[in-house]
């Protein structure tokens, strides 16, 4: 067989493997997109919704931490590695399984026939029609209750509950290793669980796909197998985290307004540092960051406007 040929077969058995889920045993999946594509795809392999992974996230931005994973046959090990407290660097591994990730991820959703895209950053209801919007929307993640303001949208409680698997994992690993440093107080839980978050790189989802929309969410699953979230996405896990650590009454999600766009924090009780604080049932919340690497001693003061609080319920 002729050079030419030998190299002609190579290139094309390269191509194969680059654009398909193959892998060769426990190979590490390194930070590249299309490597992390590979994890993310073979871990919702079997989902009954239709969703995107293959486009490129809006105002990707990395801290110089990154998701890896690795495909052992139906399972995927993410290793993370990251900032615990002070210096203190820890690594983190899970195990996520495609059947059972797969099966959660079908969970969340809306149909376009309820929800839909009008632009890059817009959804509206695409009817007027209350008992179809009940009937439909309130499943999946999603509710509908009116036509009012905060009316409809993401049940960000179900999708804490939905993600459950991986706060809690989450969670039992910060507690852990803040006990192994003797330092397992209320302010490094908080803090851990914050790192965790924020050090992941920052990106816009878009994974909808034909008759299926998600609002530019991503779950925790697929924020760590793609490797990177945005502010509603890492508010709610962190939210999601810091439930299995702290009191879900000094827990909060919300929604403002930043420099004229729609935006997502987490509000934590019991914790006092300068920043802004929104009062809620009685106590007062620091209004946390979450989206980019902003420690608790600097958050931001009079940056966040028309706060609208959502409780985190009892799971």
């Amino acid at each position: 067989m002729s050079e030419i040929y030998v190299y002609l077969i190579l290139l094309v058995l390269a191509v194969i493997i680059l654009n398909s889920n193959f892998s060769l045993g426990a190979k590490p999946i390194t930070q590249n997109q299309t490597e992390n594509l590979s994890v993310i795809e073979h871990l919702t392999q079997y989902t009954s919704k239709q969703k995107n992974y293959r486009r490129t996230p809006r105002n990707f931005s990395s801290f110089g931490y990154a998701v890896h994973g690795r495909i052992v046959e139906e399972d995927v090990f993410l290793d993370y590695k990251f900032p615990l407290i002070g210096s203190k660097e820890a690594q983190f591994t899970m195990k996520l399984n495609s059947k059972i990730t797969s099966d959660t991820v079908s969970k969340f959703g809306c149909k376009t026939s309820c929800f839909a895209r009008e632009s890059e950053s817009v959804y509206k209801l695409q009817t007027t029609d209350h008992d179809f919007l009940s009937k439909n929307m309130n499943c999946d993640g999603f509710y509908f209750f009116g036509f009012g303001k905060n009316e409809f949208g993401i049940n960000y409680n179900d999708i804490i509950a939905l993600s459950d698997e991986v706060n809690y994992t989450v969670a039992r690993f910060i507690e852990f290793e803040l006990q192994k440093l003797g330092k397992d107080t209320y302010e490094n839980r908080v803090r851990a669980a914050l790192h965790f978050v924020q050090f992941i790189p920052y990106g816009v989802p878009d994974f909808d796909e034909g008759k299926d929309a998600y609002f530019g969410l991503a779950l925790p699953h697929e924020s760590l197998a793609i490797s990177y979230s945005d502010c509603d996405s890492k508010s709610t896990m962190f939210a999601g985290i810091l439930h299995h650590l702290i009191s879900e009454q000094n827990i909060v999600l919300v929604d403002c307004i930043i420099e004229g766009q729609g935006h997502m924090i987490t509000g934590v009780a019991g914790v006092y540092f300068p920043g802004q604080y929104v009062t809620h049932q009685g106590k007062d919340f620091l209004l946390i960051e979450t989206t980019t690497p902003i420690t608790l001693e600097n958050q931001p003061s009079n940056r966040f406007q028309e706060i609208s609080v959502i409780s985190i319920k009892q799971q």
